[in-house]
């Protein structure tokens, strides 16, 4: 199958009709994140403390075995950033490859390594971009990762965090007595600092999803399906 590399409007829409019935709900609201081990695919060196830098801080602190692995743009001083950031996270083991961005679908063996990392972690939760974040590097860990469900047959829960695109959550997390850490962590990343204020920007989604929801001063959005359901979504939307 050929993937799209690119979101499009009707992929927007067919996921909006997948998700109509539970618009009008309530999304869940928890102190803390459910317990487990814990993998978070990251494209990027530091999507993963912009998405979900306060969860994995409470995954951390509740004892939880947590692994990040870093996909592309893995350079020496990213990854001594990566580092700085972790150490601040509280998060020790970190993975990193060698990919370019944007060419992750173009990786032969990507798969075969995820997988890899996914049999030795064994999670229960995976923490990735959500399945429309608008970043081609976003989308192609989704369609990897989907690919691999169907597979492999993995039963892990799935997390899809928001970094470019804003999303519909269905399950908030107060990360209000872990923002700080988060800030710090943020902090870290110099090299992405410089261009864009991702401090600034994720920090005010989190104020945002606090107070919209009413679940704390601070909070982080996901959409949280098991992975047969996250598979079933994809499928409506990409597998066309």
């Amino acid at each position: 199958m050929r993937y799209p590399k690119r979101i499009r409007w009707s992929h927007v829409r067919r996921l909006y009709e997948m998700v109509e019935p539970s618009l009008k709900a309530a999304p869940l609201k928890l102190s803390s994140p459910n317990r487990g081990k814990v993998l978070v695919i990251a494209p990027h060196i530091d999507d993963d403390v912009i998405g979900a830098g306060g969860s994995i801080r409470k995954h951390v602190t509740s004892g939880d075995p947590v692994t990040v692995l870093y996909l592309s743009d893995c350079t020496e001083e990213r990854r001594r950033e990566a580092q700085e950031s972790a150490e601040v996270i509280g998060v020790e083991d970190l993975r990193f490859f060698e990919y370019s961005s944007k060419t992750l679908l173009e990786q032969r063996d990507l798969s075969e390594r995820i997988d890899g990392i996914i049999r030795e972690v064994r999670p229960d939760i995976v923490y990735v971009p959500s399945l429309f974040d608008r970043h081609n590097d976003h989308l192609a860990v989704n369609h990897l990762l989907m690919a691999l469900a169907g597979e492999k047959g993995y039963h892990m829960t799935v997390c899809g965090y928001e970094v470019w695109t804003t999303l519909v959550p269905n399950l908030i997390v107060d990360i209000s007595d872990t923002v700080e850490k988060k800030r710090e962590a943020l902090a870290c990343y110099r090299s992405q600092l410089s261009s864009n204020n991702w401090l600034e920007a994720a920090i005010s989604l989190n104020r945002y999803r606090g107070v919209s929801s009413g679940a704390g001063m601070y909070a982080e959005g996901f959409m949280r399906y098991s992975m047969r359901e996250y598979s079933a979504l994809w499928k409506r939307v990409y597998a066309r």
